[in-house]
């Protein structure tokens, strides 16, 4: 079951605009309750760059495609945001991963 990163960056003059469009963005895009399970929900970072804003996803089985469609509807939300970035990227799990080259993970 692939893992959706998401991991943003924006000023910190940017704060309440970024805060205000996350809520708005929420109350449009209600999560869906069958397309992944929150790993990291919502870690925050400060520096002197401004903030970043972590995400982790699993998605469910066969659920990729829908779950990797509503993050990135979600997203847009935040094109207008002078400043604001993000990477969105799909990981593996170790399962997934050693599957790829035929093998087994090891018994932890």
């Amino acid at each position: 079951m692939p893992i959706i990163f998401i991991d943003t960056q924006h000023p910190h003059y940017k704060n309440k605009e970024v805060v205000e469009t996350w809520l708005k963005a929420i109350e449009k895009h209600p999560r869906p309750e069958d397309l992944f399970t929150p790993l990291i929900e919502t870690a925050v970072k400060s520096s002197k760059d401004g903030l970043r804003v972590l995400s982790a996803y699993q998605t469910n089985p066969g659920k990729y495609e829908e779950a990797a469609a509503y993050f990135a509807n979600f997203m847009t939300e935040f094109f207008e945001i002078e400043g604001y970035s993000y990477d969105f990227s799909t990981w593996m799990t170790i399962e997934e991963a050693m599957g790829s080259i035929d093998q087994k993970p090891p018994e932890r």
